[in-house]
């Protein structure tokens, strides 16, 4: 995978979390993931990649970190619409990172879907077969946060 592509998503996620919600994300080290073991995220936003790369991109995060960008998103709600605007500010957030980061790499004429989020603990993302998934990982004052990337 071209090292263009991973870093587009990178600087976009330390970007959207600072414009977005003025919290500092700090990248750690990207590495491949394990897709056949177990995890520690609670919610997944993602979306399909089209194009000169065709694949999954992931936004996974806890509900904590989740819930402290619904705060700061200033957006109103219900108590009884919290989940609902949890689950639809991850799928935005999602759409943002990979809208930005498919900008910033346009000399691959890439396209994306529309987002969809999971949510449940240790769900499971049927990745791709025979590609690699790369992880992401970045830390927040509020919690740890992933963006894993598998692309052919």
């Amino acid at each position: 995978m071209n090292v263009d592509v991973i870093n587009a998503f990178l600087t976009e996620g330390m970007n959207a979390f600072q414009s977005m919600f003025g919290i500092t994300a700090t990248p750690n080290k990207p590495h491949l993931l394990e897709v056949g073991t177990g995890h520690q995220w609670e919610i997944s936003g993602l979306l399909g990649i089209t194009g000169h790369y065709k694949g999954i991109v992931a936004f996974r995060l806890h509900k904590i970190l989740a819930n402290k960008m619904l705060e700061l998103s200033g957006l109103e709600f219900t108590p009884e619409e919290h989940d609902e605007f949890a689950v639809g500010l991850v799928s935005e957030f999602t759409n943002v990172i990979s809208g930005h980061a498919v900008t910033a790499i346009k000399d691959y004429f890439l396209d994306i879907s529309p987002p969809y989020t999971i949510i449940g603990h240790n769900h499971i993302i049927a990745w791709p077969k025979n590609y690699p998934v790369i992880a992401i990982p970045f830390t927040t004052p509020y919690g740890p946060f992933e963006v894993d990337v598998c692309f052919k």
